[in-house]
């Protein structure tokens, strides 16, 4: 930074030092408004420079990175024990071929030897069933 800035005022020096002409006795008036002109582009100049050299250099690059993934953990789970439980189930009725044996009917009339169908009814039976432990969500 020193570097540059003292390239800068060698600079002007050399440039001022060519490019100003010789005094010349005259007026005083004579070369007000020349004066004031090299003055203010003088100041301009300067402040330009100054500006340049006191400039902050830019900020260092941002790198983004997203967020990490949220963590998920599964909610607890619950266990719940195995146990016996009472069901009521329907047992279907059966049919039978079933022997029946020659008799005398009502009538008096005489019925032979034969088989006959009999169904017996279906019923309910309660029972007792074997329920397995498993996870509740």
């Amino acid at each position: 930074m020193w570097k540059k800035l003292a390239i800068m005022v060698l600079v002007l020096a050399l440039i001022s030092v060519f490019t100003i002409p010789p005094a010349e006795a005259g007026s005083k008036a004579r070369h007000r408004w020349q004066g004031a002109g090299i003055a203010l582009g003088a100041v301009a100049l300067g402040g330009l420079i100054l500006h340049g050299l006191h400039t902050l250099p830019p900020p260092p690059q941002v790198v983004y990175s997203p967020p990490p993934e949220p963590y998920y953990s599964p909610p607890p789970r619950e266990f719940v024990q195995g146990h016996w439980e009472t069901t009521r189930e329907w047992v279907p009725g059966t049919w039978q071929k079933v022997w029946v044996p020659g008799y005398y009917d009502r009538r008096g009339n005489w019925v032979a030897e034969h088989y006959e169908d009999r169904q017996t009814p279906g019923y309910y039976e309660e029972r007792r069933v074997w329920v397995e432990g498993y996870y509740r969500n």
